[in-house]
Parts: structure tokens; C-alpha cells; sequence
């Protein structure tokens, strides 16, 4: 029930300022808007807007919506809980502990973050982008997903309870680098060596490589190309568990940190 609770709260705080029809549009149009500003710059560059690498970029950026969006909300909430509504004590001596409650909410907005990426595979008919979606692996590719992009976003959340309000600014900085180094919009082959190898320590590589597989058919970055399918699976699921586990670690012992320093509920006032 707490994380029903949590889910719903997100939900409210989200949308409660306007009718429901204008909050799915407002959640939809940032995202939307952004992939069109990427497909009129490719257009620029390449002169035409068809292509493999086309096709790569334009799934690569509509799933790397979900993570952006998931980051940058969940990264703000201790700032909002502490600073904003001033409730974070409350919450905090309520039943449900406070990780699980951040947790409730992270999942409300993954959630959330789907129904712009619908959209953006939708509006990538127009541009003649050539789908062979496989709904069983991308199912279980978004799943996987889930775990380890709440996962970084709950480390994010144990940061914010020892800083001030850099929760935006933080979140921005993981998703760049998972932008950068994780092949959302050109391969990671063309990456230098030594930026390939952390590449190869990101969940996220693997992830938007079987988003690849799941939703065009194949997989064109020369590098992963070479993993077997059942491989990108394995590391994905194993880099899941390694992430989420850090989080709730980092978590507890950012939070036990701020309890010690006194400074769990304090005030930056700026």
C-alpha cells in the first residue's frame, strides 16, 4: 500500500496544477520537441532524413527519455521533501521508511516517461524509420531498464541528503554521461579506446543496445554487434543488480551520514 501511496503522491504533485489532458500534453511536447530539434539538426548535417544512422539515433534519443526525465524528477525530490514542502522529517518518522517511499515514487514517474517515448515511435513513422519491434525482448529490456535507472536515481536522491540544491544539477551530470559514453545517438565504436572501456561498465551501453535489437532488428555499432544476444542480456541483468545494490548502499550510508551530521532535515535557504 506505501508504494501505491508513493506512486499516487508522485502522480499528484506532478499534474495537480492543471487538467489531466494538459498535463499528458505538457508531458509529452518537452520530450517530443527535443527528438525534432535532433532530427532537423541531423538533417542539416546528413541532407537527407533516412539511413541507418538515422534510424540509431532516433530510437537511441526516444528511449533516452525515459532516463533523462526519471533522473532529473527523482534527483529533486529530497530537495522538494526538505526545502519546498518542508515535510521531510515527517516523512521520515511516518511508517513506511524513506527509501521505499523514493522508490514508490520512481517508479510513478518510469511510468510517466513511457508515454513520450509511445508518442516519439509513433511520430518515427513519419520519418519512414523502419521498425521490426520484437514486443517479448523489449518488454523485458524496459523491465531491466527500470532497475537500474531508479537504481541511479535513488543513488542520486542519497547524495542530495548530504548537499544542497544541486539535486538537478546532479542528475543532469548522470544522465550526460550515460548520453555521452552509451551510444543514445552514435555508436561506441567510434569512441576512443580508453572511452570504451567504461562504455563497456555502463548498464546503459547494453540496455540501448538491446533496445536496438528489440525495436529495429539489429544492432549497427560495430562493437556491440560482436555480443551475442544472450550476452548484452547477461550484462545488462548483472550491471542491474551491481547498480541497484550500490544505490541502496550509498543510500544508507548517505543517510545515516546526515542523520550523524545533523544535518537530515537542515535549511540552505537559497
Amino acid at each position: 500500500m506505501s508504494l501505491k501511496t508513493s506512486m499516487w503522491l508522485e502522480f499528484q504533485i506532478e499534474s495537480n496544477w492543471t487538467s489531466p489532458f494538459i498535463f499528458a500534453i505538457y508531458n509529452i511536447i518537452k520530450p517530443v520537441g527535443a527528438a525534432l530539434v535532433l532530427v532537423a539538426m541531423f538533417y542539416v548535417v546528413a541532407g537527407k532524413l533516412t539511413g541507418t544512422a538515422l534510424e540509431f539515433m532516433y530510437v537511441g534519443n526516444a528511449f533516452y527519455m525515459i532516463l533523462a526525465q526519471t533522473l532529473f524528477s527523482i534527483g529533486w525530490i529530497v530537495h522538494d521533501d526538505r526545502e519546498h514542502y518542508a515535510t521531510l522529517r515527517y516523512l521520515y518518522i511516518s511508517p513506511t521508511p524513506y527509501f521505499k517511499y523514493l522508490f514508490g515514487r520512481s517508479i510513478a514517474r518510469y511510468v510517466l516517461s513511457l508515454i513520450p517515448m509511445v508518442v516519439l515511435l509513433l511520430l518515427g513513422l513519419a520519418f519512414k524509420i523502419q521498425y521490426r519491434i520484437n514486443l517479448l525482448l523489449l518488454a523485458i529490456v524496459l523491465l531491466l531498464g527500470f532497475f537500474f535507472i531508479v537504481g541511479t536515481a535513488l543513488l542520486i536522491s542519497g547524495i542530495n541528503l548530504l548537499t544542497a540544491r544541486h539535486g538537478g544539477a546532479i542528475g543532469e551530470a548522470f544522465a550526460g554521461i550515460f548520453y555521452l559514453a552509451s551510444g543514445v545517438v552514435f555508436p561506441v565504436s567510434i569512441l576512443p579506446a580508453w572511452a570504451q572501456q567504461i562504455a563497456l561498465t555502463l548498464p546503459t551501453t547494453y540496455w540501448f543496445s538491446l533496445i536496438r535489437i528489440a525495436v529495429l532488428g539489429n544492432e549497427p555499432d560495430a562493437l556491440l554487434s560482436a555480443f551475442p544476444l544472450s550476452n548484452l542480456i547477461l550484462y545488462l541483468v548483472l550491471l542491474s543488480i551491481v547498480y541497484f545494490a550500490a544505490a541502496f548502499l550509498v543510500f544508507k550510508l548517505a543517510d545515516g551520514l546526515a542523520r550523524k551530521l545533523g544535518i537530515l532535515d537542515m535549511s540552505t535557504t537559497y
